[in-house]
């Protein structure tokens, strides 16, 4: 996993938010709230988002725990992220980007252990029952749909996940086989069994694919891509709705290069113009992707963007953020 410390201690407290690291437990947790860590009461004015690997993320604000994506039991060799998908427990929703494997391929236990509703294009929810998971627990979506979890409300757009030029993989492959051992025949059965759980259907690209965004009631919105493809109409049309993003959340692409990285992740970015921006889908996928460097991107963002400011993510650390006040959208405490 590449992710820099950018602050100078572990734990940041910004006095001026006049909210104290200490008040707020789930700040002082590397507990994810899916496994039963501490959440934000219905009076605290923090969201506590988590990067639990590749593009899982979770947000936990006044009593609600959502969670984006379901990719916990993954390919051999990966990066430990710290429990097991038979430890999640707890969510109001399971939102899912799109139904490739390394996105959706835990939806059937984590529906079960949590009893969730599943969110999802048409293709994510026929992949999502095929899997296991009851018709009646699912949520279709084309975009355009709003969702309502209490005081949340979980908005839609249909969006479009990235592609690749041919030769990419192959060549990342290479590297590996270059700079690794091969795998052992036990850990080549598990990768099968894990990408089985999903789909390779090409209409992902264009017609399986989720933006979503979270709106609570103050006002403050939180929109997740999990898959950085052009933007699109329906992008644009969020956007329009809900204004200027208090977070984003935009995969990284995968590209080993980082000027292509960056040139393909930016519009996006500069589409939504949060306040804070947090990275997904960066890290490795043993044998296929690389953990890849933000720096270039933060650089971007610092030069051209200044008003954006960003943050690098461990596996479970909390990242608080303030939704009100003259602190609305900045990091209140981060621990690394």
């Amino acid at each position: 996993m590449v992710a820099r410390a950018l602050f100078s201690l572990s734990l940041l407290v910004l006095a001026a938010s006049g909210v104290a690291q200490a008040a707020e437990p789930a700040c002082s947790s590397y507990t994810p709230a899916v496994i039963g860590g501490p959440v934000p009461g219905k009076s605290s004015s923090i969201v506590v988002l988590r990067w639990l690997g590749n593009a899982n993320y979770e947000v936990d604000y006044q009593g609600h725990v959502f969670l984006f994506d379901a990719y916990f039991d993954r390919t051999a060799r990966n990066h430990d992220i710290g429990f097991p998908v038979s430890a999640i427990k707890r969510a109001d929703a399971l939102l899912i980007s799109h139904a490739h494997f390394d996105h959706i391929s835990d939806v059937a236990p984590i529906a079960a252990q949590t009893h969730a509703p599943v969110i999802g294009a048409p293709l994510t929810i026929a992949t999502a029952e095929k899997l296991g998971v009851p018709a009646s627990q699912t949520m279709t979506a084309r975009g355009g749909e709003s969702f309502h979890f209490g005081d949340v409300t979980v908005e839609t757009a249909l969006g479009q996940h990235s592609t690749i030029q041919d030769g990419l993989i192959q060549a990342l492959a290479g590297l590996y086989k270059v700079d690794s051992r091969p795998n052992t025949p036990e850990e080549e059965a598990h990768n099968k069994k894990v990408t089985a759980r999903g789909t390779f259907d090409p209409k992902v690209i264009t017609e399986g694919t989720l933006t979503y965004a979270l709106r609570f009631k103050n006002g403050f919105s939180i929109v997740v891509i999990g898959s950085a493809g052009p933007i699109t109409a329906g992008d644009r049309a969020l956007v329009a709705r809900l204004g200027r993003a208090d977070i984003g959340i935009v995969a990284y692409q995968p590209h080993p290069v980082a000027e292509h990285q960056v040139a393909d992740t930016w519009p996006l970015v500069q589409l939504l113009h949060p306040r804070l921006y947090l990275p997904a889908h960066h890290d490795a996928a043993f044998g296929t992707w690389l953990d890849l460097g933000l720096e270039p991107l933060f650089m971007k963002i610092r030069d051209d963007q200044p008003d954006t400011k960003f943050a690098a993510p461990l596996y479970r650390s909390p990242i608080c953020v303030a939704t009100q006040g003259p602190q609305r959208g900045k990091i209140v405490s981060l621990m690394y």
